[in-house]
């Protein structure tokens, strides 16, 4: 089994100094608004993944007149305590260890799997690219052990690439300059490539399981990657093809200073029979797509790693009409990992309707108020 035994929260954003101990089935957070809920999943979430699903800002957790917090608590795994602690001090690099050695976080990401579900996953759906990027990076480095140091590597060619463009105006000097980096760029790229291909066709096939159960089978969903760099079976063959457009777009490339193709602007195409859901679907649609893939993503981690993920959904039932909830809630019941729900109102009946036993805690102003343990059936 894997679950969350406990967290001791230091200057992470409203809680100035607080230890919790968790339920390792399911926990129900409760309070008013703007107490700290979403602040705990969030820290949750920051000690398994080392960032934050709100902000790409670290410095914005911090809790106000201090200069940095401190996050720490206790995963078990097989039966083994994993105490990791994350810390971040202002303008340093974070800090992670786990059982007090050093941590790294191309491990720390796939060995403690966390999937958060919240108000904001519309935004996979109705966003841009780059929230769709972001959304299939996490889930490739939770399970490939290579890919996220492929994506850094790549992340530090490009922006080395894109310098190169903005400094250097003459063509035959400018190739001379680019031939390692084209290298380098074309190789990390084809590699990521080939990770979201493979990992969007898995997620399909698992989104569509609940998608169809959520619409009784009327609507079809379907994923695509779009990938700027024409796709071929061959690596080899695909590498070829990606030097050949990167010639292609050089002139492009040089007058607007930045590197034209790549997985640094591909995309997830999330389609409604046949439909693409950003433009041609309702709110209705929207929100049931994206329920779907979060599902599909907690379901692809358990099936690949062989364990239920942790799960945290923030004031999820609020946002959703009762078919949805009802629908979430089984998949709560099927779950049998460690599951985390805030709510600002007494979820009362839907709760006892899981007959699992949980424990309550309350919370105010950032400060743990209340705490009980209810027996299930």
């Amino acid at each position: 089994m894997f679950y969350l035994k406990h967290i001791n929260l230091e200057a992470f954003r409203n809680y100035r100094q607080q230890y919790i101990q968790f339920h390792p089935g399911l926990n129900i957070i409760t309070g008013d608004n703007g107490q700290g809920k979403t602040n705990l999943l969030e820290a949750i979430f920051f000690l398994s993944v080392n960032r934050s699903f709100r902000t790409r800002r670290d410095q914005e957790l911090i809790h106000f007149g201090e200069n940095c917090f401190n996050v720490k608590g206790s995963f078990i795994r097989d039966d083994f305590d994993h105490v990791v602690h994350v810390g971040y001090r202002h303008n340093q690099r974070l800090t992670i260890k786990v059982n007090n050695d050093q941590g790294h976080r191309y491990n720390h990401i796939k060995d403690y799997p966390v999937i958060v579900f919240c108000p904001d996953d519309l935004q996979i759906i109705s966003e841009g690219p780059s929230i769709r990027r972001r959304f299939l990076n996490l889930e490739a480095s939770r399970l490939d052990p290579t890919y996220l140091k492929n994506l850094r590597d790549y992340q530090r060619v490009l922006n080395q690439r894109n310098r190169i463009l903005k400094d250097f105006k003459n063509r035959t000097l400018i190739n001379d300059y680019l031939v390692s980096w084209d290298q380098a760029l074309v190789s990390l790229g084809v590699s990521l490539i080939r990770v979201r291909t493979d990992l969007v066709k898995a997620l399909e096939k698992e989104a569509r399981l609940f998608f169809d159960a959520m619409t009784g089978s009327k609507e079809e969903l379907s994923l695509e990657y779009a990938s700027t760099v024409k796709r071929c079976q061959d690596s080899n063959e695909m590498i070829a093809q990606f030097h050949h457009d990167l010639q292609e777009k050089r002139e492009q490339e040089m007058k607007r200073c930045s590197t034209l193709l790549g997985p640094h602007l591909d995309d997830m195409v999330i389609m409604i029979n046949g439909y693409n859901t950003r433009h041609y679907s309702s709110q209705g649609q929207k929100r049931t797509a994206a329920l779907a893939l979060k599902m599909g993503e907690a379901s692809l981690v358990q099936k690949k790693q062989d364990l239920y993920p942790i799960i945290l959904l923030d004031d999820v039932f609020s946002e959703f009409d009762q078919a949805r909830k009802q629908h979430l809630l089984n998949f709560i019941r099927k779950n049998a990992g460690q599951c985390f729900i805030t709510s600002a109102v007494d979820l009362g009946g839907m709760i006892e309707e899981l007959k699992r036993s949980y424990k309550q805690i309350k919370i105010n102003r950032g400060i743990i108020v209340d705490e009980e343990v209810r027996a299930g059936d």
